[in-house]
């Protein structure tokens, strides 16, 4: 899967889409957090699955410090390139057992997020569990996800987000239509499911 994510680097920056998307769910971010308050100058945030870090643009003038995290090496090197000063990119698998990891991640996260991500990963439910672990006490689960329809292996259900959100034990979940994307003349929704650690 990371020599297809590889593929997608060069360019995925210019796709108008990949921008609206990113666009659509740092306003949803928005609306379920605080995020914009001076409050938040002092927080840790993960970005799980960052990609070129177009979310992760809107995110960083927000926060202290932002690790975003890729297992493609192209996309990471896209992100790089652009020099966001609070923003630390890593390559690799942070969920990984026999990979070291260049950052501290046991220091914790006030926010952990995963944009169009959690529906591509093979052990989806073992990764929010995982993820769950490195929040701190009180700390924020938010992933965005197409919404999978009947019968469909493309993206997740609801009934999918909310059982994973369960198992990891989060606390106040929601899970909802955050928005949706017109792609090749289909209107497809998007799904948002959030937790509290």
């Amino acid at each position: 899967m990371t020599d297809t994510w590889n593929e997608y680097a060069k360019g995925r920056d210019e796709n108008p889409t990949v921008r609206l998307y990113a666009d659509h769910a740092f306003a949803s971010l928005v609306s379920t957090t605080d995020i914009r308050s001076s409050d938040w100058t002092s927080k840790r945030v993960l970005d799980f699955g960052c990609g070129t870090g177009s979310l992760a643009q809107n995110v960083a003038p927000f926060v202290g410090e932002l690790i975003a995290v890729d297992t493609s090496e192209k996309m990471i090197a896209v992100l790089e390139s652009k020099h966001i000063p609070n923003v630390i990119a890593v390559h690799g698998d942070i969920l990984a057992p026999d990979q070291p990891c260049k950052v501290d991640l046991q220091s914790g996260f006030d926010l952990i997020y995963a944009s169009s991500v959690c529906g591509f990963l093979p052990d989806y439910e073992g990764a929010v569990l995982a993820l769950a672990g490195l929040l701190r006490s009180g700390g924020r689960f938010v992933q965005w996800d197409w919404q999978a329809s009947d019968g469909d292996e493309f993206g997740l259900s609801e009934d999918q987000i909310q059982n994973a959100l369960q198992k990891a034990k989060f606390e106040s979940i929601r899970v909802e239509r955050a928005f949706s994307m017109e792609t090749d003349g289909q209107i497809l929704p998007v799904l948002i499911g959030t937790g509290i650690a």
